[in-house]
């Protein structure tokens, strides 16, 4: 079996990891009274939807995810690991599920995929030296 083209996973994996990591820390009492607002939404839903687009985003780059199944199927999956992660957030004494921040951690995971794909059509992110790159 060929790793090399796994190793391309390795920074999802990664930052997939920290994720976990960082949402199940405790959380100081009464920290989420103190959470600034940007443009209207909170800003922990902003930093949900951004991290978990990044997530979809390097996904994609370690597929090379060029058409709309695959960047969908990666998007599902950033979409299933956030979701994972909230109800995982449940069994936290300071931490709790949260509705919100699944439906922040979704957007951000589809935004990102339809970036990826819009950047990849028109031809921004397109890399003609690599056979992989038509997938």
């Amino acid at each position: 079996m060929d790793w090399s083209g796994h190793r391309r996973y390795l920074p999802a994996v990664g930052f997939s990891l920290l994720l976990l990591v960082t949402s199940l820390l405790p959380v100081p009492e009464g920290a989420s009274e103190q959470v600034p607002v940007l443009l209207g939404v909170a800003l922990d839903k902003w930093v949900h939807a951004a991290s978990y687009g990044v997530l979809a985003v390097l996904l994609a780059w370690g597929r090379r995810a060029r058409n709309v199944v695959a960047v969908a199927v990666l998007v599902a999956v950033s979409v299933c690991y956030g979701a994972g992660v909230e109800l995982l957030q449940g069994l936290v004494p300071s931490r709790g599920t949260s509705g919100a921040d699944f439906v922040a951690n979704a957007a951000g995971a589809v935004l990102a995929g339809l970036a990826w794909l819009a950047a990849h059509r028109s031809g921004a992110l397109s890399d003609r030296t690599d056979p992989q790159s038509r997938q």
